[in-house]
């Protein structure tokens, strides 16, 4: 075969691959290679056919031997590092990108590339930078844009974040990925009413999209709509009955609209999350599931933050109402509070000796287990209780301070401080206030909830 119509083959082939059709391009250079099997560009561009046929060791196989035969192509090792890529070989694929770049530095795709790389490889803030260089490159690169969107919102830049994104979206504006990570950054910038404007239009452009559904009712539950937040997580669970978010996310709303009984069964989904994998316990011994209680020993695990334990500990009493012998086991820093828990049968703070039935004991988390018959997370006790508003356990206190503690806070607050000239306090009548400022830092949603305590300095 000539030269010259080699190359109006492999020219035909590429055009023939730019327009999806596969086939007809792998034909070509099949053919090509039969006749001149060091071809660098057939092989390669066969290599970037596998990989779209999925297959991506034999796309791995293929160009690295294009590279091996003509090293100088700058798009050879970028699309090297696309194939190590989609096979999740981030540090090979981070070095491809590189060379890519070395002998092209103004390779914007080979800059997308090493970011994503750089994004896998857990290095989010040399990610954004790579991102920024493929941008200043080719400032409509929609791809990129995306990315470095995406990656200043989970850094917290949410107002370059949410900019960039916007671009995105008009760039591409029948794309619903588009307008679903538009509004993932504008919910992480407390923006919940203009994240539902833009998972709206995510559903309208794909509504068999059960992650915008989700979402959606996500932002309408923080945007103070329940109601149409549920509707929206309905619709998300027609597409896709099993999806996991957006059953929790229908706990959620169904608990916030006073359907307890309905909003306790979905609030069960947290155990198919990625959040409560640090929950998760093998114990050979059965979870209960309202059995008779009668002398049974019952180990119950607090779960999630201090605040959910202090909340849902008030359930553990109708067990010891129930007979059994329950031993809590509590997040470290609580074990003194919990332990004044006011159970109808007798109670402990972890001493030894052989329980009793109705009494309850709380170890810390770390501590040894004792022997138990069953054991239960103490917030899915409402579920099993089937409790509603009306009749939630609302006896109060039901957990008390230590007086040594209280009385050293009295001596830190002897002195009464007048809260205004006009309002004097005798010392008898002193106002004190107390203040909960901040919660969890590592909890995802804690800037919407925690205030910085020098903002109560004026006060």
């Amino acid at each position: 075969m000539h030269p010259i119509e080699i190359d109006a083959i492999l020219k035909l082939a590429k055009t023939h691959l730019r327009s999806g059709k596969i086939p007809e391009a792998e034909r070509m250079y099949v053919r090509v290679l039969k006749e001149q099997p060091t071809c660098a560009e057939a092989l390669h561009f066969l290599g970037l056919v596998a990989m779209r046929r999925g297959k991506l060791d034999k796309a791995l196989e293929l160009v690295r031997r294009s590279i091996e035969i003509d090293p100088s192509r700058a798009d050879y090792h970028n699309n090297l590092a696309t194939v190590l890529g989609r096979m999740n070989a981030a540090v090979e694929a981070l070095g491809a990108s590189q060379r890519a770049i070395d002998l092209r530095d103004d390779f914007a795709e080979a800059w997308s590339n090493k970011g994503v790389a750089l994004e896998k490889l857990g290095r989010l803030d040399e990610a954004v930078e790579a991102y920024r260089h493929a941008v200043a490159v080719r400032e409509d690169y929609a791809e990129a844009l995306a990315n470095l969107g995406n990656g200043l919102s989970r850094m917290g830049q949410h107002d370059e974040a949410c900019a960039r994104l916007r671009r995105v979206a008009e760039l591409r504006p029948r794309d619903a990925g588009a307008r679903k990570n538009l509004g993932n950054a504008l919910r992480r910038a407390g923006k919940p009413t203009e994240a539902v404007t833009a998972y709206r239009m995510a559903t309208e452009l794909n509504p068999r999209d059960a992650d915008a559904y989700n979402n959606l009712g996500a932002a309408l539950q923080e945007a103070g709509k329940v109601a149409e937040a549920e509707t929206a997580l309905r619709s998300a669970l027609s597409i896709n009955p099993n999806h996991m978010d957006a059953h929790w996310n229908l706990g959620l709303a169904l608990l916030a609209l006073g359907r307890w009984r309905e909003g306790w069964v979905e609030y069960e989904w947290r155990r198919h999350l990625r959040e409560d994998l640090g929950q998760k316990r093998g114990f050979p011994q059965p979870a209960w599931q309202g059995s008779p209680l009668e002398g049974m020993h019952v180990l119950v695990l607090c779960e999630q933050g201090l605040g959910d334990s202090i909340q849902f500990i008030r359930y553990v009493p109708f067990l010891a109402a129930r007979g059994a012998k329950v031993t809590v086991e509590c997040q470290g820093k609580l074990k003194p509070l919990l332990s004044s828990l006011n159970a109808e049968g007798e109670k402990g703070g972890g001493g030894e000796g052989e329980m009793r039935s109705g009494e309850v004991r709380v170890i810390a988390r770390g501590e040894p287990l004792p022997s138990f018959d069953m054991h239960a997370r103490l917030m899915t006790l409402p579920c099993i209780f089937g409790s509603t508003p009306e009749d939630v356990p609302s006896q109060v206190p039901y957990l008390s301070v230590d007086e040594k503690r209280v009385e050293e806070f009295a001596e830190q607050f002897a002195k009464p401080v007048s809260p205004s000239p006009s309002l004097p306090l005798s010392p008898s009548r002193a106002l004190h206030v107390g203040l909960v400022w901040q919660g969890n830092t590592a909890h995802k949603g804690d800037r919407f909830r925690s205030i910085p305590l020098s903002m109560f300095e004026p006060v």
